[in-house]
């Protein structure tokens, strides 16, 4: 690359042949998303409930009424349980969470591909396959890549939906086939998560009318018989599931769930407006640094037909998720990547250069945070016992980003620094994801509690009551009708069950457990203690396992 500008490599990307193009993104993407898919244990507590769901699902053969041992799972649709359960069935492997997370993998290297094809349609090949791998280097969707849950789905299904609809805008061939798959495509994108997804396709519409000064365009989408399309994708799940719980499920769904995050923090959730603004360089990590460069850039082109549309289409999704009280850092994922192809854009303009002292202002704010990673790293590592070098690795990694993040932010920058920067960041994400966070162990107790479970003759496995310690993970990794309760509740387990049974009973627990124990006259034998980090509560534990000595 000798030289080269970046804008220059763009350029000559553009070049390339469709399927080198799209076959080095998937690499790409993969070399991301893989690490760690394997190896980290199940997460609480969204991915371990909707993994356990699943499993029951297919234990069940209920496709409708998803539920979490005898709760009702009333705040999602179907369609990621269908997702999860098709992956495991073809796999084959029930019990690892490695075969639910597939579905989000595919979803998250989908979206990259996504994101090129939207970019190349708005900007050429070269700024789309750029804007592709800008998305597949963010943390955040690097999460949401290795996690069993909805929103890499919804990304991919969010995506194909306004790659659709960009190409009835444009004219395209088969426009018409376009605008009914846009249509089923938001059928099926509904299924997985419900109307988060209109947000991105509404903001993009509201673009196009205004550019057009009208709505006279909306006939291309075939929006009569389009609707029809749409409803009928959807609806017999939704009337099943209506007629099977008798109407409970949308009261749970919309009121329970949409509506009560609308109207304040859920679940401890609840955050100021400014909250994405404040993560976005660490969530869109490491280009963030080329989003905050394009800023004057897409200042000056806000006229500009293409760049309205991915106005249209970021804003409008960040400001509803902004005002909105419950916030997590995945909410605003939808609008990344119309925020990667901006980026992209503002890259391969010949003179997309903005004042010195933005450039300077985008590089401190974006090192502070790379800054605060690359220190983290060692710190982390020696607290928890971690091997000196992956720990030291990764912060030498994220040091040598320093240097390219400012050569591309106060000039001088040549394809080498942004094809390094990539780079780096791609060996620190395999640093991070595939080995160390498998190395917390003790942060992951479940994993550990179960292997220190004892075998009790006679029984094909023990039956698990746990006390204090009820996070889903620990039902994932054992079985559905595993007890999560109170301390009285274990030791009644283990009076009703005195050869299966087993106890594990957090140290907060015990005192309640031995009193009820004392009432039953059964005696109990404590064997192993595991302590370590219930970060879903945000404290550390103690969790004792006993056994029943008898009355047998």
């Amino acid at each position: 690359m000798g030289g080269m500008s970046p804008a220059a490599l763009i350029d000559r990307i553009g070049d390339w042949p469709r399927r080198w193009r799209y076959g080095l993104l998937t690499l790409v993407a993969l070399a991301f998303f893989l690490p760690g898919l394997f190896s980290i244990p199940p997460v609480d507590r969204d991915e371990s409930r909707f993994a356990q769901a699943t499993k029951q699902m297919l234990e069940t053969g209920d496709l409708v009424d998803i539920r979490f041992q005898d709760q009702a799972r009333h705040k999602k649709p179907a369609g990621i349980y269908w997702l999860q359960a098709a992956a495991v069935s073809l796999t084959g492997e029930r019990e690892a969470i490695w075969a639910y997370r597939l579905p989000s993998l595919v979803s998250a290297v989908a979206a990259v591909l996504l994101t090129a094809a939207i970019g190349g349609m708005l900007f050429g090949p070269g700024v789309g396959f750029t804007a592709g791998a800008i998305m597949a280097a963010a943390v955040l969707l690097n999460v949401e890549a290795r996690t069993a849950k909805t929103d890499a789905a919804l990304l991919a299904f969010t995506l194909a939906a306004l790659a659709l609809m960009v190409r009835v805008i444009q004219g395209r061939a088969r426009a018409v086939l376009s605008a009914y798959g846009f249509w089923a495509t938001l059928g099926a994108g509904f299924l997985v998560k419900g109307p988060i997804l209109f947000l991105p396709v509404a903001g993009l519409a509201l673009a196009e009318s205004w550019r057009r000064r009208g709505l006279g365009w909306i006939g291309r989408l075939r929006t009569l018989t389009g609707v029809l399309l749409f409803a009928a994708v959807g609806a017999p799940w939704f009337i099943a599931i209506g007629m099977a719980t008798d109407g409970s499920f949308f009261a749970e769904s919309i009121g329970k769930d949409m509506l009560a995050k609308v109207a304040g923090g859920q679940e401890s959730h609840g955050a100021p407006p400014g909250l994405y603004l404040a993560l976005a360089p660490l969530t869109f990590w490491p280009f963030s640094l080329l989003g905050l460069l394009a800023l004057p850039w897409i200042w000056r082109s806000r006229r500009r037909g293409e760049v309205l549309l991915l106005l249209g289409w970021a804003l409008l999704t960040w400001i509803v998720f902004a005002l909105t009280p419950t916030k997590l850092a995945h909410y605003v994922l939808p609008a990344y990547p119309a925020l990667a192809i901006l980026a992209a854009a503002a890259l391969a303009d010949a003179d997309p250069a903005g004042p010195r002292w933005w450039r300077w202002t985008a590089f401190g704010l974006w090192s502070l945070i790379t800054l605060a990673l690359a220190l983290a790293m060692p710190v982390m590592g020696i607290e928890i016992g971690l091997s000196f070098g992956v720990a030291w690795l990764a912060g030498v990694l994220l040091f040598a980003a320093l240097h390219a993040g400012y050569r591309l932010a106060v000039g001088g920058a040549t394809a080498r620094h942004l094809v390094g920067l990539g780079l780096l960041a791609m060996v620190f994400s395999g640093a991070v994801f595939g080995r160390f966070i498998p190395s917390l162990e003790p942060a992951f107790v479940a994993p550990r509690l179960v292997e220190a479970l004892p075998a009790r003759a006679g029984c094909e496995r023990p039956w698990l009551a746990s006390a204090g310690f009820t996070e889903p993970s620990l039902v994932f990794l054992t079985e559905t009708r595993t007890v999560l309760g109170s301390g009285a509740e274990a030791a009644d387990h283990l009076a009703a069950h005195p050869r299966c049974g087993v106890a594990a009973v957090e140290a907060r627990q015990r005192d309640a457990f031995l009193d009820r124990l004392g009432t039953t006259g059964h005696k109990v034998v404590a064997m192993e203690t595991v302590a370590g980090f219930n970060y879903a509560r945000g404290r550390p534990v103690a969790i004792t396992i006993y056994v029943s000595e008898g009355p047998q």
